[in-house]
């Protein structure tokens, strides 16, 4: 008794010091969010592209077909670089029957490689127009040496994105023509699925690390960047992402649908001013995220269709060491390159300003969060959401004491959701359960305000904390429906979390809670 009683006294002098210390940001009424979307969104310029256009139809001399027969990849690379020197324009992947033909069936332009964009170009693809880029290694390793790319939050040396850009600006793909199906990126994802799959199972019979594992060690043991070296295809399993921009500024990715992807769909890194906008995902193979801004900053996601076999939008910032305190660049393409998010030899940033709209999401988380955050993430806005179908959970916010930083600024307001098959809210610091790592990562100052759904597996989940607990989270006008789970908020390790007409199974909840205890207490159920 007496060892519980110093027990409850220490806990109540740690909640005390932190009151104490917490500086209250209050409630963000819908205007003042509305003014942040409007900074944000000043922020974001579109590429400015020269109105020049190449046909790639003429440019060649091939035409595409139903089958993709012909591999337009070499001609498609020699066009860009065309354009470039000209000073920037437009690679036209033309349908045969124009843009004028109401019914147009679908033609297929095969892409054996990794379309490099430069400064100034875009790809204006027609309607009905399919990019198919076939499973083959090799044919993504950049005449044979490793493409620099950020896999999983630590950058290596490996199989290039199917459509890349480093270190350029005014980047645009977009879609041309209003008759016929959205132009598809098919990644053959499938066939890069199982030679992972197989190849990861070759490893464990020989003894070796799974790639990822390798991939954690060498970043946690800071092993310089020229050292990550992965090309080999019959032992380094790093799937290509289906589109990456890094180190760019200015890019548009409009009207365009991305098919089977062989890992993360679209990726942006260290890099600023994005817009992707009235895209649409059917990427279910494992590991299909759809956009993942990382390490980036001003990003716009609007009137987009989601649907993942993973988080529809993931919010990142680096992996562990390298996103907490950067990555060697020396003796790299990087080692000469300007940039905020270069310093001191050393390359790593957070993420910030990224607004999140209009869109409908399908599949597995549909605004997330992490884990990937190490070098933080702020400034996070996502207003008139919408799934109508299910997803997995709603709101997640997740890393772990292996990662470390900070989520701050949170603003998700007017989300409507059909069915949720876990947690609808869950803010997770303790994603991966290594209770014995010293980074802590801390979440702050998150408002989630005009939610609802028609069913949910789970409720609300918060769980902090004792050395820097969940912090000033407000919730406001939730309506949670059709919850399975009898424990409908579950809250541990929190400071200020203010309820305001919050409906769960329609039992209404405005209060305050302030839950800091020893880490073995269990979570408030209320």
């Amino acid at each position: 008794m007496k060892k519980r009683l110093h027990q409850i006294f220490n806990s109540i002098i740690i909640l005390l010091l932190l009151a104490g210390c917490n500086n209250n940001p209050g409630w963000l009424t819908p205007d003042q969010a509305d003014k942040e979307i409007d900074r944000i969104i000043s922020q974001i310029q579109e590429p400015n592209i020269p109105n020049r256009t190449i046909n790639i139809i003429e440019f060649s001399g091939l035409e595409p077909d139903a089958d993709g027969s012909t591999d337009f990849h070499p001609y498609i690379q020699q066009a860009i670089d065309s354009l470039e020197k000209m000073g920037g324009g437009w690679l036209h992947l033309a349908h045969t029957d124009g843009i004028t033909h109401w019914l147009r069936y679908t033609e297929t332009y095969q892409v054996c490689g990794s379309i490099n964009l430069k400064s100034n170009t875009g790809l204006l693809i027609d309607r009905s127009v399919r990019l198919f880029f076939p499973f083959d290694p090799v044919s993504y390793l950049d005449n044979g040496e490793g493409v620099l790319n950020r896999y999983e939050g630590t950058t290596i040396f490996s199989f290039a994105p199917l459509i890349r850009s480093f270190n350029q600006k005014n980047i645009a793909i977009k879609s041309n023509g209003t008759n016929g199906s959205l132009p598809v990126i098919d990644g053959d994802g499938e066939k890069w699925q199982r030679w992972m799959w197989e190849g990861e199972m070759n490893r464990e019979a020989r003894g070796l690390k799974h790639s990822y594992q390798l991939l954690k060690d060498v970043n946690n043991a800071d092993v310089p960047i020229r050292e990550r070296v992965y090309t080999d295809p019959e032992n380094d399993f790093f799937r290509p992402e289906t589109m990456q921009f890094y180190l760019c500024e200015n890019m548009l990715v409009d009207g365009i649908k991305i098919r089977n992807s062989p890992f993360w769909c679209v990726g942006l890194v260290f890099s600023n001013s994005a817009i992707f906008r009235n895209m649409e995902f059917d990427a279910y193979n494992v590991n299909n995220d759809g956009i993942d801004p990382e390490s980036s900053r001003n990003v716009l996601i609007e009137n987009v269709v989601f649907g993942n076999h993973d988080d529809n939008v993931a919010i990142k910032a680096g992996r562990d060491k390298e996103g907490r305190d950067g990555a060697l660049v020396e003796g790299t393409i990087l080692e000469n390159i300007e940039s905020e998010y270069i310093r001191d030899g050393r390359i790593t940033g957070c993420t910030e300003n990224i607004v999140i709209r209009n869109n409908h999401f399908s599949g597995h988380y549909a605004i997330c969060i992490g884990s990937e955050m190490s070098g933080s993430v702020r400034n996070v806005y996502a207003v008139d959401n919408v799934s109508v179908g299910s997803v997995n959970m709603g709101v997640f916010l997740k890393s772990s004491r292996l990662r470390g930083g900070i989520i701050e600024n949170v603003y998700v307001r007017g989300l409507h959701l059909n069915n949720v098959k876990n947690e609808v809210i869950a803010m997770i610091p303790n994603y991966d359960k290594a209770d014995d790592k010293p980074y802590v990562p801390e979440f702050r100052n998150i408002h989630i305000e005009d939610v609802s759904c028609n069913s949910a597996g789970r409720g609300i989940f918060i769980h902090g904390w004792a050395e820097k607990p969940v912090k000033d989270v407000f919730l406001r006008n939730l309506t949670l429906n059709g919850i399975e789970d009898e424990k409908y908020l579950q809250v541990k390790q929190v400071l200020n979390v203010v309820l305001r007409n919050v409906l769960l199974n329609g039992k209404k909840y405005d209060k305050e809670i302030s839950n800091v205890l020893e880490d073995a207490a269990p979570p408030v159920v209320i």
